[in-house]
């Protein structure tokens, strides 16, 4: 059985087991909250001499299509997690010119009997492309790895490198964002600069720009608006302080204080450098998802009864890439999740202002009413 789907990218393997007490949906909560957990969560576990970038909204639709097999307390983490949102297929925007794609892909292991609802349902709900393979034949590895590279425009060429005996199904969401600058910069004023990183310095090319921007400065913390051709999209760039510790700063961070921020900025003449950057990372998302309230769903006592009768099953890896590159023309972007199942037995100064980005900085990349962030990273070295 094969339909196709809109391309994200996500993968999930997922591991079921019995039911539990009846599900009772959290209060819905702002999407924001979701992002900036995730990117807190991820952060936590990685070195910090190491860059993050994560993309929320690839790992929120993933974790909804898993949500939608849990019962019980398995469910209640899920949705406390995604804050009572369940991120479902839709039409992120893009013309021809910005690119906004994702697509979801559920892969179901030839001797595995999922419930018929559950898999109308992400057929449905989820516009997701299905297909039934055997699991023990490595030809399915590639398969999927092809189906990731196919939705990441070859961005993302893997996202499995195996399936362990046990394993049922995979959950994939992978997104696609390529879009150029409303005011690109000019390649002629891009120069040879210094990042000065956190364990390093770096030589850098560094893009320069002079204009009108929505901007804001407070307590020594820069931010800046970068818009999309066509402004559905943006890309925000917060420079804080010289020598302020990255972490102390995300730690501080909620959905309250990002739309604070957000509020402060207002339109005004900025002259603006920022560095050409390519950035690729790999995570496994166990342990931030852990922190962030999915515990039952990796242990024996997970409830996946909405996926299949044949069980227990448990969550057993979730893992995402990511890729970035930004350049004097815009911004390519891309994101895989995976999660795979196993059997168990500030107000603007009035002097024009200069933002240098010669060292770490956090980014955002999110639609134009800033509730869906595809992308967000700290970046502490080049």
């Amino acid at each position: 059985m094969k339909s196709k789907l809109l391309p994200t990218i996500l993968t999930a393997i997922l591991v079921m087991t019995s039911c539990g007490p009846k599900y009772i949906a959290p209060v819905e909560a702002s999407q924001k909250g979701l992002a900036i957990s995730l990117l807190k969560n991820v952060s936590d576990v990685t070195p910090k001499s190491e860059n993050v970038v994560v993309s929320p909204y690839s790992a929120a639709v993933a974790l909804s299509m898993l949500a939608e097999g849990a019962e019980g307390q398995t469910r209640v983490e899920f949705d406390n997690a995604l804050g009572g949102v369940l991120y479902k297929a839709e039409d992120l925007g893009g013309n021809d010119t910005v690119i906004v794609k994702s697509a979801n892909s559920v892969w179901i292991d030839d001797n595995f009997s999922p419930r018929n609802r559950y898999v109308n349902l992400l057929e449905k709900d989820f516009d997701a492309f299905l297909d039934v393979e055997n699991f023990a034949d490595p030809v399915t590895i590639k398969a999927i790895n092809n189906w990731c590279s196919e939705h990441t425009n070859g961005k993302i060429t893997e996202i499995i490198d195996r399936l362990d005996p046990g394993n049922v199904m995979v959950l994939i969401n992978a997104l696609y964002f390529n879009a150029p600058w409303e005011n690109e910069f000019d390649p002629a004023l891009t120069t040879d600069q210094t990042f000065n990183g956190l364990t390093r310095q770096s030589k850098v090319r560094m893009m320069s720009n002079k204009g009108y921007y929505m901007y804001a400065e407070h307590q020594g913390f820069q931010m800046i608006r970068l818009p999309y051709l066509g402004l559905e999209y943006a890309m925000y760039v917060v420079l804080p302080p010289e020598g302020e510790d990255m972490d102390k700063l995300l730690s501080k961070m909620d959905a309250s204080v990002y739309s604070a921020a957000m509020d402060m900025l207002s339109q005004q003449e900025v002259r603006f450098m920022m560095p050409k950057f390519k950035v690729e990372t790999s995570m496994l998302l166990n342990k931030p998802l852990q922190n962030m309230g999915i515990k039952t769903a990796f242990t024996p006592a997970a409830d996946f009864s909405g996926i299949a009768e044949m069980g227990p099953l448990v969550l057993d890896l979730v893992k995402q890439k990511c890729y970035i590159d930004v350049s004097e023309k815009g911004t390519e972007a891309a994101a895989v999740t995976s999660a795979q199942i196993r059997l168990t037995s500030a107000r603007p100064v009035a002097k024009v202002p200069v933002m240098r980005v010669d060292r770490p900085f956090f980014f955002v990349i999110a639609d134009g009413e800033n509730n869906k962030i595809l992308f967000a990273g700290k970046i502490v070295n080049l």
